[in-house]
Protein backbone atom coordinates (compact mmCIF):
# COMPACT_ATOMS: atom_id res chain seq x y z
CA UNK A 1 0.00 0.00 0.00
CA UNK A 2 1.77 3.01 -1.37
CA UNK A 3 0.54 5.77 0.95
CA UNK A 4 0.22 3.83 4.21
CA UNK A 5 3.39 5.12 5.90
CA UNK A 6 2.76 8.75 4.89
CA UNK A 7 -0.82 8.63 6.18
CA UNK A 8 0.31 7.03 9.43
CA UNK A 9 2.98 9.69 9.93
CA UNK A 10 0.49 12.46 9.20
CA UNK A 11 -2.03 11.10 11.73
CA UNK A 12 0.74 10.89 14.35
CA UNK A 13 1.77 14.48 13.63
CA UNK A 14 -1.87 15.52 13.98
CA UNK A 15 -1.94 13.97 17.46
CA UNK A 16 -3.26 10.40 17.33
CA UNK A 17 -1.46 7.07 17.32
CA UNK A 18 -2.17 3.42 16.63
CA UNK A 19 -3.67 2.81 20.07
CA UNK A 20 -6.95 4.02 18.52
CA UNK A 21 -8.89 1.42 16.54
CA UNK A 22 -9.91 4.17 14.14
CA UNK A 23 -6.25 4.82 13.34
CA UNK A 24 -6.08 1.72 11.11
CA UNK A 25 -9.55 2.38 9.69
CA UNK A 26 -8.56 5.94 8.75
CA UNK A 27 -5.33 4.85 7.06
CA UNK A 28 -7.15 2.20 5.04
CA UNK A 29 -9.92 4.68 4.22
CA UNK A 30 -7.42 7.24 2.92
CA UNK A 31 -5.66 4.64 0.79
CA UNK A 32 -8.96 3.43 -0.68
CA UNK A 33 -10.16 7.02 -1.26
CA UNK A 34 -6.95 7.77 -3.17
CA UNK A 35 -7.42 4.65 -5.30
CA UNK A 36 -11.17 5.21 -5.83
CA UNK A 37 -12.50 8.71 -4.95
CA UNK A 38 -16.04 7.58 -5.82
CA UNK A 39 -16.12 5.71 -2.49
CA UNK A 40 -16.49 9.08 -0.73
CA UNK A 41 -19.64 10.00 -2.67
CA UNK A 42 -21.80 7.71 -0.55
CA UNK A 43 -19.39 7.14 2.30
CA UNK A 44 -21.59 4.92 4.47
CA UNK A 45 -22.52 2.67 1.54
CA UNK A 46 -19.10 2.72 -0.10
CA UNK A 47 -16.00 3.39 1.92
CA UNK A 48 -17.32 2.30 5.32
CA UNK A 49 -18.51 -1.00 3.86
CA UNK A 50 -15.04 -1.73 2.45
CA UNK A 51 -13.33 -0.83 5.74
CA UNK A 52 -15.82 -2.90 7.76
CA UNK A 53 -15.31 -5.92 5.50
CA UNK A 54 -11.52 -5.60 5.68
CA UNK A 55 -11.47 -5.41 9.50
CA UNK A 56 -14.46 -7.71 10.09
CA UNK A 57 -16.53 -5.17 11.99
CA UNK A 58 -19.72 -3.18 11.46
CA UNK A 59 -20.20 -0.02 9.43
CA UNK A 60 -21.36 1.73 12.62
CA UNK A 61 -18.11 0.85 14.41
CA UNK A 62 -16.07 2.17 11.49
CA UNK A 63 -17.96 5.47 11.47
CA UNK A 64 -17.72 5.90 15.25
CA UNK A 65 -14.02 5.04 15.46
CA UNK A 66 -13.07 7.45 12.67
CA UNK A 67 -15.19 10.12 14.39
CA UNK A 68 -13.21 9.45 17.60
CA UNK A 69 -9.95 10.07 15.70
CA UNK A 70 -11.29 13.39 14.41
CA UNK A 71 -12.58 14.41 17.84
CA UNK A 72 -9.25 13.59 19.51
CA UNK A 73 -7.35 15.65 16.94
CA UNK A 74 -9.86 18.49 17.26
CA UNK A 75 -9.62 18.62 21.07
CA UNK A 76 -5.99 17.68 21.73
CA UNK A 77 -4.10 17.59 18.43
CA UNK A 78 -2.17 19.99 16.25
CA UNK A 79 -4.89 22.35 15.03
CA UNK A 80 -2.44 24.34 12.89
CA UNK A 81 -1.43 21.21 10.98
CA UNK A 82 -5.10 20.23 10.63
CA UNK A 83 -5.83 23.64 9.09
CA UNK A 84 -2.83 23.16 6.79
CA UNK A 85 -4.16 19.75 5.68
CA UNK A 86 -7.53 21.33 4.83
CA UNK A 87 -5.97 24.41 3.26
CA UNK A 88 -8.03 26.85 5.34
CA UNK A 89 -8.89 27.59 8.95
CA UNK A 90 -11.56 25.25 10.26
CA UNK A 91 -14.21 26.83 12.48
CA UNK A 92 -15.93 23.55 13.27
CA UNK A 93 -14.89 19.93 13.53
CA UNK A 94 -14.84 18.27 10.09
CA UNK A 95 -17.12 15.39 9.18
CA UNK A 96 -15.63 11.98 8.46
CA UNK A 97 -15.87 12.20 4.68
CA UNK A 98 -14.32 15.66 4.52
CA UNK A 99 -11.54 14.55 6.88
CA UNK A 100 -10.64 11.47 4.84
CA UNK A 101 -10.85 13.46 1.60
CA UNK A 102 -8.54 16.19 2.97
CA UNK A 103 -6.03 13.63 4.27
CA UNK A 104 -6.04 11.81 0.92
CA UNK A 105 -5.47 15.02 -1.01
CA UNK A 106 -2.71 16.17 1.36
CA UNK A 107 -0.89 12.82 1.26
CA UNK A 108 -0.99 12.68 -2.54
CA UNK A 109 0.24 16.27 -2.88
CA UNK A 110 3.06 15.82 -0.35
CA UNK A 111 4.19 12.31 -1.21
CA UNK A 112 7.59 11.85 -2.82
CA UNK A 113 8.85 8.54 -4.19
Amino acid sequence: MKYERETSNLLRRLGVNNSYVGFRYTIYGVIRAIANPELLTYISKGLYVEIAARYQTSVGCVERNIRTIINTIWLHGDRNLLNQVFGFELIQKPRNGAFIDALAHYVVCHYYD
